[in-house]
C-alpha cells in the first residue's frame, strides 16, 4: 500500500514539474518558427464549389493568435455552402494557443448534437478526423476538423496537448495547424451533407496537407500511427466564425 502511494506521489510531483517547465517554456523560450505557409494557395475551386476568400473578425484573430489564417465561403450552382477555416501556429505562446472546436461550438451559442470520427482518403493513404454535428435550434452544421503538425494528424485536444507539451521541453518546432470543414445542413436530407462533406474535404485535403508539410506542420506521407495511415445572421454566432 505505502508504495503504491509513493509511487501515486510520484507521478503527481513528475507531473506538475512537467507542467511548470511547459508554462516556464511558453512564456520565456523563444523557438525559431518556419515561414508561415501560403494558405491562398488552397485552390479556390472544388468540383462544382466556387470559393471567396472572407475578411475575418479582427477581435477573433486576436484572441486566436495564429500566425496565418485562411477563411473561405464555397458555393456550388445547387446551393450548397462549405466553409474551410485553416488556422497556423508556428510556435505555441501564452496567447498563441489552439482553441478546441467542442469549447468554442458551445459558447458561441451552438449545440453538439453528435460527435464521431471518419477517415479522409488521400492518396494512397488515409487521416483521421473528428466529425460534429451542431444546431443553434434553427440551423444544423456538420464539422470536420484534425489538427496537423509534424508529428503526426490527431483528433483529440489531448494527444495535441502532449505533442506541444513534448515539443516545447525538448526544444523542437513545434508549427502546429488546425484544419475545420463545415457545411451547412439545413433543409438536406440527414445524413446527405455529411457524406457530401467527406467528399468536399477529400478534395481539398491532399493540397492542404501539402501546403502545410512545406512550413513544418504536417507529417510526411508515410509516417504511420499519427500520420497519413495505410489505406485499409442570429443572436448566435456564425460557427464559421468561431476561431
Amino acid at each position: 500500500m505505502e508504495t503504491m502511494k509513493l509511487r501515486s506521489s510520484l507521478i503527481v510531483v513528475l507531473f506538475l514539474a512537467a507542467l511548470i517547465a511547459y508554462t516556464y517554456a511558453l512564456r520565456y523560450r523563444d523557438i525559431e518558427s518556419p515561414p508561415a505557409p501560403s494558405l491562398d494557395s488552397v485552390p479556390i475551386e472544388v468540383g462544382a464549389f466556387r470559393g471567396s476568400t472572407e475578411a475575418e473578425d479582427p477581435q477573433a484573430l486576436e484572441l486566436l493568435g495564429a500566425d496565418a489564417t485562411l477563411f473561405r465561403t464555397y458555393r456550388s450552382d445547387s446551393g450548397r455552402v462549405a466553409w474551410l477555416f485553416i488556422g497556423y501556429f508556428g510556435t505555441q505562446h501564452e496567447n498563441s494557443q489552439i482553441h478546441s472546436p467542442k469549447h468554442c461550438y458551445p459558447g458561441a451559442g451552438w449545440n453538439i448534437l453528435e460527435e464521431g470520427s471518419t477517415r479522409i482518403a488521400l492518396g494512397d493513404g488515409e487521416i483521421p478526423a473528428k466529425s460534429l454535428v451542431i444546431s443553434d435550434g434553427v440551423r444544423t452544421h456538420y464539422i470536420l476538423y484534425w489538427f496537423s503538425s509534424a508529428d503526426g494528424i490527431v483528433t483529440n485536444e489531448f494527444a495535441l496537448k502532449w505533442n506541444q507539451m513534448k515539443n516545447s521541453l525538448l526544444a523542437r518546432p513545434q508549427a502546429t495547424a488546425f484544419v475545420r470543414f463545415s457545411m451547412d445542413a439545413t433543409g438536406f436530407a440527414e445524413g446527405a451533407s455529411g457524406n457530401d462533406l467527406v467528399r468536399f474535404a477529400r478534395a481539398l485535403a491532399p493540397r492542404i496537407e501539402e501546403i502545410l508539410r512545406a512550413s513544418g506542420a504536417a507529417p510526411r506521407v508515410g509516417a504511420g500511427v499519427g500520420g497519413y495511415s495505410a489505406r485499409a445572421d442570429s443572436e448566435a454566432a456564425s460557427p464559421e466564425r468561431t476561431p
